[in-house]
């Protein structure tokens, strides 16, 4: 995968789930209010989407960072090694602290206090819907979520792509 082709992937991911963020918004317009129900139904579901959102592009920033920056067997051991678990805020941390001490302190001044709570909160309802849990209430505001992942997602190509992230118009294309 290429410099180019890695922003080109990260943005692409933060498109697509703009694009059901978008749709969820409209969508609960046509729900009516005494199907509350299905509304959680639909928070919940873009609780998981956020979550793995951040894994994904975590980890196609993380492998573009990686190869931009070394070569051969270190590369391919590196890339090897890299693995993106099923995120809790301290595995975040950990695996943002295999490139460096400094990684976790700035990503940890980054996010703040009111973000690392969202953080918490978004992965504890993550586990917790994906293991049958009927997570409900205000744990599943998608707005928190949608601000958290778009903090994330830039905080990282701050970063580890050396660069501002490209803009993906609507139609594919990029600028």
């Amino acid at each position: 995968m290429s410099e180019r082709t890695g922003r080109v992937e990260a943005h692409r991911l933060l498109s697509g789930l703009r694009g059901e963020y978008d749709r969820y918004l409209e969508s609960i317009t046509y729900i009516p209010p005494t199907a509350i129900r299905h509304q959680e139904d639909m928070r919940r579901y873009l609780c998981l989407r956020f979550s793995g959102f951040l894994e994904k592009v975590t980890e196609v920033v993380l492998s573009d960072f990686i190869r931009r920056k070394s070569g051969g067997p270190i590369q391919e051991f590196a890339l090897g090694e890299l693995k993106v678990p099923n995120l809790t805020p301290k595995k975040f941390s950990d695996l943002l602290g295999k490139f460096g001490d400094a990684y976790p302190e700035r990503f940890a001044a980054r996010l703040g206090k009111v973000h690392t709570d969202t953080l918490a909160d978004l992965l504890d309802v993550r586990n917790k819907v994906a293991h049958g849990s009927m997570q409900g209430g205000a744990k599943l505001d998608p707005s928190r979520y949608l601000a958290l992942v778009e903090t994330i997602y830039f905080w990282l190509f701050e970063e580890f792509m050396d660069e501002e992230p490209i803009e993906v118009k609507p139609d594919g294309s990029t600028s």
